[in-house]
């Protein structure tokens, strides 16, 4: 019964976070338009996303209207309220692909915006977990490596909606096969950090499955786009706490 209450406690914690995220951010970006760079890096060990982006709105009214039109065109149309608005087209792994995009993309008012993201020593596992622990971190690379090549190529119409479906089918086994390995590998060891590895594995799962892989092409492209940028400052939020 106590197990079965975690995970209740687990899936609930994910709907939240979820749902935090969906409030807090925005899709958008467009076959040719990318407004922002995230960068995930930054600390050392650490790594660096980076996200084309375009600021100054002062009205959210008008950042999500810009946003639907970004959408529109392919882009992830993330929108950011902080101490200031801003709209996110998509997210790059490095600043080369990012500044090519932004050079291509020609708009006064993008800019690169980066993205740290912490590395951790795991000094909190046991030496009997962290081998696991390590394993179930790498979802993020492989989730990152497969939702940035498929949103790419349906880009530029280098593969069908069918492939794209069947690859992002195929990364969610990949991630369940993860959380399943996981689970079994830390039975009977309870703490924050583990519950907060299992809780990103949940949510990388609902990323993919709120996917919208039965739409047009410009709207499947922003919707992996939009789930690559909440799987970005998922792990940018999940290393800062382990």
């Amino acid at each position: 019964m106590r197990k079965a209450a975690k995970e209740n406690i687990v899936v609930v914690c994910t709907i939240a976070l979820c749902f935090v995220l969906t409030l807090s951010l925005c899709a958008m970006f467009s076959g040719n338009g990318l407004l922002g760079v995230f960068s995930a890096s930054g600390n050392s060990g650490g790594s660096r996303v980076y996200a084309i982006t375009v600021g100054g709105f002062s009205d959210m009214t008008l950042a999500r209207a810009t946003s639907d039109i970004i959408r529109q065109r392919g882009g992830a149309g993330y929108v950011i309220e902080g101490e200031s608005i801003e709209i996110i087209y998509a997210a790059y792994p490095d600043r080369d692909s990012a500044n090519g995009v932004l050079i291509a993309l020609d708009e006064s008012s993008a800019y690169i915006k980066e993205i740290d993201i912490s590395d951790s020593k795991l000094k909190w596992a046991d030496s009997d977990i962290k081998p696991a622990v390590k394993s179930a971190l790498a979802y993020y690379d492989r989730a990152f490596e497969v939702l940035y090549e498929t949103a790419n190529s349906l880009n530029d119409n280098t593969i069908s909606t069918d492939d794209a479906r069947t690859q992002i089918r195929v990364l969610q086994a990949q991630i369940e096969d993860i959380k399943s390995v996981f689970y079994q590998s830390v039975a009977g060891y309870d703490s924050e950090q583990i519950t907060e590895i299992k809780l990103a594995l949940i949510t990388a799962l609902a990323l993919l499955e709120n996917v919208k892989t039965e739409s047009s092409v410009a709207s499947f492209t922003s919707s992996v786009r939009y789930a690559l940028v909440q799987l970005v400052l998922c792990r940018q939020a999940l290393m800062n706490r382990i």
